[in-house]
């Protein structure tokens, strides 16, 4: 487990690492050994987050390694609010603080967490994944990718499958009828402003699925039920990292990791990131997969008439990330692109399988 470091030890922006930090830090990860030092560090900016500012880090040194990445709370008053409201600054800190090293998922391994909880501000510095090319959710992937996805899907909801003990986090069980209640508030809020925007650009079908579900969501969340485990809850190519000649991908961004239905999850990856023709034609073989993986990290009692009602009811999950998420962090050209296309494969997703008959 690595040690959480509070408020005295986060900074506000990447302008505020200095090489002398660093060497600190891979200090306390035990990254350092006689004769290692780190003599000058520089920064770019890293990735498409909205909700964070991530840096890879360029260090000149001795026995050290040559980059690392470290996130940051968004520069953007917008996006920086949004995640202390939803959490999420806190959620990803912990995730790497608490939970990362029992998985079998593949995760970057965490040199340094730290988080001011009042100021909703953290420090998070990883290991980078040299080499690796991030996921695209608006290409989307192919069939044998995703069925690699799914293994590392595995790999989080399995080791946590029921475990009483990580429910009872309170950042990771912060689920229930209160957290539900207002993301639902939020979502409704919000979702005239979805219609006005991006409206003209869905089908007439997947508006009126948006229009059926939204004022729904209170009764969709009552309608869940079935087994929980930790789950990423935005498992999608662009929080996926390939390495060159590795069939399974490293897994980024936790800020959204709450205790769940694993089948949020998988819908919400099958939904958002295949086109619709291709999920519909392999959809039953990659959910076969996954169940298999499950499994074999020790799950029982759990097979696809188990999953059925819930996979019906996680075709939505998409459709309420998609939604709040357009309208509350910082809007860019590719970011529409992204939303539009997510919410329009989830709420096809959803129609394909009558998903607003399932509760």
């Amino acid at each position: 487990m690595r040690m959480l470091h509070g408020p005295d030890r986060v900074l506000a922006q990447p302008g505020d690492l200095t090489a002398e930090l660093v060497e600190q830090m891979l200090d306390e990860a035990g990254r350092l050994t006689s004769g290692s030092c780190v003599r000058a560090i520089s920064s770019e900016p890293v990735g498409t987050g909205q909700m964070a500012d991530t840096v890879r880090i360029s260090i000149e040194g001795t026995g050290v390694p040559s980059t690392l990445v470290a996130k940051f709370a968004s520069s953007d008053e917008t996006s920086r609010s949004t995640g202390k409201m939803m959490r999420a600054y806190e959620v990803e800190v912990c995730f790497y603080a608490e939970l990362a090293e029992r998985l079998a998922m593949r995760v970057p391994d965490a040199l340094f967490c730290a988080l001011d909880l009042e100021a909703g501000t953290f420090t998070l510095v990883l290991e980078d994944i040299v080499g690796a090319r991030q996921g695209d959710q608006i290409d989307g992937c192919s069939v044998a990718e995703a069925a690699a996805c799914l293994e590392d899907l595995a790999g989080l909801h399995g080791p946590c499958w029921e475990d009483s003990g990580l429910a009872g986090l309170a950042w990771l069980g912060r689920g229930g009828p209160g957290l539900e209640a207002f993301t639902a508030s939020v979502v409704q809020g919000v979702f005239p402003g979805f219609l006005e925007r991006y409206g003209a650009q869905l089908t007439p079908k997947q508006v009126g699925l948006l229009e059926g579900f939204i004022p729904k969501m209170v009764d969709w969340y009552a309608a869940k039920e079935g087994p929980k485990t930790a789950i990423h809850c935005d498992f999608r190519l662009d929080n996926l990292l390939f390495v060159p000649g590795e069939q399974r991908p490293v897994v980024v961004d936790f800020q959204t990791c709450v205790w769940g239905s694993a089948a949020d999850d998988l819908a919400y990856f099958l939904g958002g990131n295949l086109p619709a023709h291709e999920r519909r034609e392999a959809e039953e073989g990659l959910i076969a997969a996954y169940l298999g993986h499950l499994a074999s990290a020790g799950v029982t009692g759990y097979g696809r008439a188990e999953l059925d009602r819930s996979y019906r009811l996680g075709t939505l999950a998409g459709v309420v990330l998609g939604v709040g998420a357009a309208m509350l962090v910082q809007r860019t050209d590719r970011g529409d692109e992204m939303f539009l296309c997510s919410v329009g494969r989830h709420a096809d997703h959803a129609i394909d399988l009558d998903a607003l008959d399932a509760f």
